[in-house]
């Protein structure tokens, strides 16, 4: 029989014959039916989830992805197999997508919420993680926000990454105390391979011993503030002795204001640019030829990356954004004072402090009590404490709108 993976590429049945499978397995594994938590958007070339969820199966869960976020409704039949279904909801921006117009999305919108409420009508719990103040890619920001409000109304839980992220969001999102979870993002440890050393990293990236080599990871976005950091690092270089160089790696989007920058990070003499998506193999290469990673971010809620360095003993230099300053410790954090690029300059120069081995350990610590055989099992036992509690018993809900 030819082995085939599950869970990658919606099929047929699918997401019911991907949850019919955990729920067995997981009925098998503690003698009584799990919960089910199925999760969407699913996000695979990140590993975000698969920490997030790695110990929710010792919690009594069954995990189970929808890879079709409107999809979710068709697991309702599988309730009485079950102590009860659990919908996590990521990010949102998949609802309002290819709208053409703000009544549009608003209809989109409203669709979608009355899905959730039958949902839950039904005896479906529903939780929502807030990644980010908004979409990065929202169209509509008045109808996203307006999404954002609603699910977070109807939610039986909002987990919260940092108990700064109410206060954070207070200005255009309300979210009930009574409904929030607060556990931290974990940190990457053992998520990438990790054998390469140092030495052997430059070597095939071309860089010198003796060059200071800052990267900046993840998706290229001119809105990231990659055009001021690139200003910046020039600003810095030009009165510099030391040579230092800048490695930028990700995968670019389509925006006309990303492809000049792109074209400039192309000439650049002291710029490295890898404008593809990494592989996870590949990760390592770029993150353990570095000094200190780089968060250009000038606008953010929360940071994967800010977890991804310290995981490769990287110290950081960040903008003073969403939950950073509360969140990143200065013993290998170098944060900038402003958003021009003389701030950025002299930010960078400050953070040849952190080219210490003392610094590189003290982001490892940070990413080691941030593990996910911490993060994952305290969400989980959260989540289960809350279901046993009784909260998200259906009760009248207001209609969608």
């Amino acid at each position: 029989m030819q082995l085939q993976i599950q869970g990658f590429n919606p099929a047929p049945g699918s997401p019911v014959h991907e949850a019919l499978a955990a729920v067995r397995n997981g009925t098998v594994r503690h003698g009584a039916p799990p919960w089910l938590l199925a999760y969407t958007p699913v996000a695979r070339m990140n590993p975000y989830q698969a920490l997030t969820y790695r110990h929710f199966g010792e919690e009594g869960f069954a995990v189970s992805p929808v890879l079709d976020p409107e999809s979710f409704e068709s697991l309702l039949p599988l309730m009485e197999q079950t102590q009860g279904i659990v919908l996590h909801l990521h990010w949102l921006n998949t609802v309002l997508r290819g709208a053409r117009s703000e009544d549009q999305a608003e209809e989109r919108m409203g669709r979608y919420l009355q899905r959730l409420h039958r949902f839950q009508a039904a005896g479906g719990r529903v939780m929502w993680t807030v990644h980010n103040l908004a979409p990065h890619d929202a169209v509509y920001l008045n109808v996203e926000r307006a999404l954002q409000q609603s699910v977070a109304d109807l939610a039986d839980l909002v987990h919260v990454m940092s108990p700064d992220t109410p206060d954070l969001v207070a200005d255009f999102l309300h979210l009930d105390p009574e409904r929030v979870v607060m556990s931290p993002h974990p940190s990457y440890l053992g998520a990438y391979p990790d054998v390469v050393p140092r030495d052997q990293a430059r070597t095939m990236l071309g860089l010198s011993e003796d060059e200071v080599v800052y990267v900046v990871f993840g998706a290229i976005k001119a809105y990231k503030g990659i055009e001021t950091l690139l200003a910046g690092f020039d600003r810095l270089i030009a009165g510099s002795p030391v040579p230092r160089r800048l490695v930028i790696a990700g995968g670019p989007d389509r925006d006309g204001r990303t492809r000049r920058l792109l074209r400039s990070l192309r000439m650049h003499p002291h710029v490295l640019l890898h404008d593809v998506k990494v592989p996870n193999d590949q990760v390592q290469y770029l993150l353990r030829a570095a000094d200190l990673m780089v968060l250009p971010h000038q606008v953010a809620l929360n940071s994967g990356a800010a977890m991804l360095g310290p995981s490769f003993e990287l110290p950081l230099v960040a903008n003073r954004v969403g939950v950073l300053p509360g969140t990143l410790e200065e013993s290998f954090t170098e944060f900038l004072t402003g958003p021009a690029p003389d701030d950025v300059a002299a930010g960078l120069q400050r953070a040849d402090r952190l080219l210490d081995p003392d610094a590189r350990r003290a982001a490892r610590a940070f990413a080691a009590r941030h593990h996910a055989e911490h993060a994952s099992a305290d969400l989980a036992r959260q989540v289960r404490a809350r279901l046993g509690s009784g909260l998200g018993v259906p009760v009248a809900r207001p209609p969608a709108r």
